[in-house]
């Protein structure tokens, strides 16, 4: 990966405080909800409404928001959608009624619609090829340093202030950063530069075959389906394990809540490290092979990641038991998080690198919306599943699913691999294309 420039350090720093606060500022009434249920204040499907209108609104802002992120520019976008974000947190602040915080708190929901696609465009356009997985995956770490540190943070706030004055900080902080953004970031380089050059090249072919498609013919790219799949099954088991696997630990494997606790806190800094990983690896694979396109490259390195993960999903469900110590519960959460979290980052890069960039933003934002159903099946049909079979027999589900994706990878891998040659001359296969020698 080539040395980062003074001016992509400073956009690429932007837009992750940015998408932190995007992040903090959706999850800040989240995290006053065990103050607010403790209160008395609001009762369990009061709070499931509110809570809920918020998660609707941004499934449906995310993909109406990738459809026009093509059209508008990102910057723009990125500020306003903060703006308007923190704006809303705020107002929401102000009432008592029910109906009246769901209103309110479905257009905050709205409003976070722009804060990822935004970004994705923004971090195409400023990296080469050769820096996207990586840049991606870093920047991507800002949603766990947000669920890492907001509900400390949160919890801090309300004790001190109250959760209003706790919802308000946090709006009017996105508020500052927002107007700041449109000043600081840009939404491509200015000038016809080397680096530029670099960043709209396309490498191997995988992008020209496409560069006339419509966006309904969007779904018919070779690969583009099955990695929205794939993603949609990495989402159910990431989701079932962040929602579920404490309760699992508990119930299941009568382990305290204290260690449930700490498996959950290890699969998000299992996340930042999968991540990471993910998207250098990746870069220095796409930069090893220039004659394989990208998106089947960064595939490649998905499938290790989800062998991975299927490994320690079925230790964790079969072998951890009530004798297992609280470090080795530990250890097997941030396994869980670095399988999990790799792949996730390298879908939406691989969605926008296969379809050309006019309709790049819309590629991300179905491929996102793929996911977002892959949340929806982990909440309720997962808790639901669990009450008809038992806690192993669910997870061991989640093991299938993963096992079902590792084999569509291999055997989707071994077709488009077997085309294409190393710079040695030598046939590519799933084993020498992660040669970075």
């Amino acid at each position: 990966m080539g040395k980062l420039s003074a001016q992509q350090l400073v956009i690429f720093t932007s837009v992750y405080i940015a998408y932190t606060l995007y992040v903090f500022v959706r999850r800040s009434f989240s995290y006053t909800i065990p103050t607010l249920a403790t209160e008395g204040k609001l009762d369990k499907k009061q709070l499931g409404l509110i809570v809920s209108s918020q998660s609707l609104a941004y499934t449906l802002s995310k993909l109406g928001c990738g459809i026009l992120g093509d059209f508008v520019s990102p910057r723009l976008l990125l500020s306003a959608g903060l703006v308007c974000n923190g704006l809303t947190a705020i107002i929401f602040t102000g009432f008592d009624s029910v109906v009246v915080l769901s209103i309110w708190w479905f257009l905050n929901g709205v409003a976070n619609g722009p804060g990822w696609i935004s970004i994705a465009r923004i971090l195409k356009a400023w990296a080469s090829p050769e820096q996207f997985g990586t840049v991606w995956s870093v920047v991507s770490t800002s949603m766990n340093l947000a669920g890492t540190v907001g509900p400390i943070v949160t919890t801090l706030l309300v004790t001190e202030l109250g959760w209003r004055r706790c919802i308000q900080i946090s709006g009017t902080t996105a508020i500052v950063v927002g107007v700041l953004c449109m000043a600081v970031v840009k939404d491509k380089p200015s000038s016809d530069s080397a680096h530029n050059q670099q960043n709209t090249k396309r490498k191997g072919g995988e992008e020209k075959s496409g560069a006339d498609i419509s966006r309904k013919e969007l779904l018919f790219l070779p690969g583009f389906l099955g990695v929205c799949m794939c993603y949609l099954a990495t989402a159910v088991v990431q989701y079932g394990v962040l929602q579920w696997s404490q309760l699992f630990i508990v119930q299941e494997k009568n382990q305290s809540v204290l260690t449930g606790s700490g498996f959950l806190s290890s699969v998000d800094i299992g996340g930042f490290v999968g991540s990471f990983i993910a998207g250098y690896l990746s870069d220095i694979m796409v930069s090893k092979n220039p004659s394989v396109p990208r998106p089947v490259i960064r595939k490649t390195l998905v499938l290790y990641f989800e062998i991975l993960l299927g490994c320690v999903l079925y230790f964790f469900t079969v072998h951890v038991s009530e004798a297992s110590s609280a470090i080795t519960i530990t250890v097997v959460g941030f396994l869980i998080g670095v399988g999990t979290y790799g792949p996730v980052a390298m879908f939406g890069v691989i969605a926008m690198e296969t379809a050309p960039d006019k309709i790049a933003g819309t590629a991300h934002a179905i491929s996102s919306t793929f996911s977002n159903f892959g949340l929806m099946l982990a909440g309720f049909p997962f808790s639901y599943t669990s009450s008809l079979l038992d806690w192993q027999r669910s997870f061991l589900l989640l093991v299938s699913v993963v096992i079902v994706m590792v084999t569509y990878l291999l055997l989707k891998l071994k077709t488009e691999l077997s085309s294409f040659k190393s710079s040695s001359g030598k046939k590519l296969n799933i084993f020498n294309v992660l040669s970075i020698s």
